[in-house]
């Protein structure tokens, strides 16, 4: 059985990670949505991978998202 600093520590770190990712502009809403969320595994067996790599633009101007950045 683990003691009460083991938890403490293993919060802290978790706390730390979130507020890393909000530091980095990751919305709230998308990490709420992502503790309730189906393991990575099983979210690919149910819709695949995608057709196009999306993810591997040469450069940012590449990416789907490129426009909503310039934009905004």
């Amino acid at each position: 059985m683990p003691d009460q600093g083991e938890h403490v520590d293993e919060a802290t770190d978790a706390d730390e990670a979130v507020m890393g990712l909000l530091h980095e502009h990751v919305p709230l809403t998308l990490l709420v949505d992502l503790v309730d969320a189906p393991a990575s595994e099983q979210v690919l067996l149910e819709e695949g991978i995608p057709d196009e790599p999306w993810w591997e633009g040469s450069t940012p101007a590449d990416r789907p998202d490129a426009d909503d950045a310039a934009a905004g």
